[in-house]
């Protein structure tokens, strides 16, 4: 007990130092607002160099516990960690006449290009979370709005100052890099929602979002002083900057865990966050308009104003419609997601409650049975399993690309075999058939999926007469199913064929289905370079729905058939 107890001694201390340096950082960045120049200067340079230095060397070492392709980015961002608070021990070699732009930039750059390169790792190492098209047109508006606050904060002034060729380089790197760092943490933010929190990165988006609003402050005041001392930082954003990274530090070692549902709940400040950029242009925009009004460089302001201040509104209602909109489909989605599990739970447990009724039955008292009777309930069963069977593959099929790219192997086959196999499959259909056998190079299992589908629909939503008939015209073979039902009200003649979308029967509880079947009919016809259509039925007056495709067709002879329910 004692060594236990000696080991948990020795080991709770280890946080103790950062932590406290942590804590000081945080007091000496309200301190500097206090102090004299002189004194502020001092304070944030030696504290800079500690929270980036200390930081630096514990994201190295912690990060040395993650997996290989984990570690890669922390610890290249240790690195850039390091290289700045290098380039701040230089600074504070030098003193207050540290030049503006001067030796010192080349390892802030150089930190910056550091912070790049994690950034890209950490998308490139587990790619998910939002599509990367949706993520590439939300970052781009983050682009937009960065570049345009960072032109009118320094690039604009920077284009007209008088600076050698050196210093007008670094000068315009510093604002670029700032740009790439607050697309990158965009990128990283949208990709990367499939995780739970991720309190790194939490730690470590502030922290860049500082230094960049330190960087340009000074940039801004620096183009126009001569030394370190006389653009006077804004301190406070910098110590801000570093207890960020040092807390970042601290919880390196602790990767987040993935999402049991990653598609869902997606959070809504990592959709925003670019918006939140242009967002942040509006009060920059008024601030120069205003500028510009209030100077009385127009003589009569008040159409600009109105038209400035209306085109504000409208900003503002879009980003409420989007938001709203989100929110909405979130519902809608999370609906539909209740009314598939309901509609699927119903059409596996009905046949599965058959099958395991009887085979336990069966099993308890076999000799109760006569051969005959045991025979009926074993032909049940397997009806019943077909059913449960072929609804999984209507579901994997619509799973893959939603249907849209179904996969057909083509080969030759009997029209009349397909249209048989279909009729058993479908369980309890009676219909009149008026089919020619022809031979067909078709892919017959999805064709008789297609026909099953449709006989399936007759029976469950049509009257008391169905009647199937074929067509040949050019090679081309059309097979109809009609009945005498109601048909489908005009509101719903699009809609039907949508996965999940039962039309005007979509709350009809005595009648379930999964509302997947004429999605599948349609697949099939469009895989085999077809169509699938509905119309009025002229022979009986109800529905009539039928897919046409290309089938090399050879006529055989006339197969004629009356089939009743089974």
């Amino acid at each position: 007990m004692k060594v236990l107890s000696d080991s948990t001694t020795f080991r709770r201390p280890r946080n103790t130092i950062p932590g406290v340096l942590l804590v000081l950082l945080v007091v000496a960045a309200a301190a500097t607002a206090f102090v004299d120049s002189t004194s502020a200067e001092a304070i944030g340079v030696v504290g800079m160099v500690l929270g980036h230095g200390v930081g630096g060397f514990l994201m190295l070492r912690r990060s040395r516990r993650l997996p290989s392709a984990e570690r890669r980015p922390w610890q290249v961002m240790g690195v850039g960690l390091l290289i700045a608070a290098s380039g701040l021990g230089v600074v504070a070699a030098l003193g207050g006449e540290a030049p503006v732009f001067g030796p010192a930039d080349i390892f802030f750059l150089m930190a910056y290009v550091m912070m790049l390169i994690a950034l890209a790792l950490l998308v490139r190492m587990d790619p998910g979370g939002q599509p990367l098209g949706l993520t590439l047109l939300d970052v781009t508006v983050g682009a937009v709005a960065a570049a345009a606050i960072v032109w009118d904060v320094v690039l604009e002034e920077l284009v007209h100052i008088e600076v050698t060729p050196f210093e007008r380089i670094g000068l315009s790197l510093y604002p670029i890099l700032d740009v790439g760092v607050i697309v990158g943490l965009c990128v990283v933010a949208l990709r990367r929602t499939h995780y739970r929190l991720d309190v790194r990165l939490l730690l470590i988006a502030p922290g860049m979002a500082l230094q960049v609003g330190g960087d340009l402050t000074y940039l801004r005041a620096g183009v126009q002083a001569v030394n370190f001392a006389d653009a006077e930082p804004r301190f406070w954003l910098f110590l801000l900057a570093s207890a960020a990274f040092l807390a970042s530090s601290l919880t390196v070692h602790k990767s987040p865990e993935k999402k049991e549902f990653p598609d869902r709940d997606a959070p809504l400040w990592a959709l925003m966050w670019p918006y939140l950029l242009a967002v942040a242009l509006v009060p920059v925009h008024v601030a120069r308009v205003e500028a510009v009004l209030g100077g009385g460089e127009v003589e009569d302001s008040t159409g600009e104003r109105v038209i400035l201040y209306a085109l504000l509104l409208v900003g503002v209602l879009v980003v409420v419609r989007q938001v709203s909109a989100i929110r909405f489909n979130r519902m809608r989605i999370e609906r539909q997601r209740r009314e598939l599990i309901s509609s699927v739970s119903h059409e596996l447990r009905t046949p599965l409650t058959a099958v395991v009724g009887f085979l336990q039955v069966l099993d308890e008292d076999p000799d109760s049975f006569t051969l005959e009777e045991q025979e009926s309930m074993m032909r049940e069963v397997s009806s019943q399993a077909k059913h449960m069977s072929r609804t999984v593959t209507d579901l994997i099929t619509l799973a893959r690309d939603g249907g849209e790219k179904l996969m057909v192997r083509s080969a030759e086959t009997s029209l009349a075999s397909i249209i048989e196999s279909a009729s058993i499959e479908v369980h309890g259909v009676a219909f009149t058939s008026d089919v020619d056998d022809h031979t067909l190079h078709v892919d017959a299992d999805r064709v008789e999926q297609a026909v099953g589908h449709l006989l399936s629909n007759a029976r469950k939503y049509g009257g008391d007469r169905v009647h199937l008939r074929t067509d040949v015209q050019g090679g081309t073979l059309t097979i109809e199913i009609h009945d005498d039902g109601p048909g489908v009200p005009t509101k719903y003649l699009t809609s039907v064929w949508n996965q999940f979308d039962r039309g005007a029967r979509r709350l009809d509880s005595t009648n379930p289905g999964l509302g997947i079947g004429l999605a599948i009919v349609r697949a099939v016809a469009v895989a085999h370079g077809g169509t699938a259509e509905y119309r009025q039925s002229e022979l009986l007056g109800g529905s009539c729905f039928s897919i046409s495709i290309p089938a090399n067709v050879r006529t055989g002879a006339p197969w004629i058939r009356e089939l009743t329910a089974r």
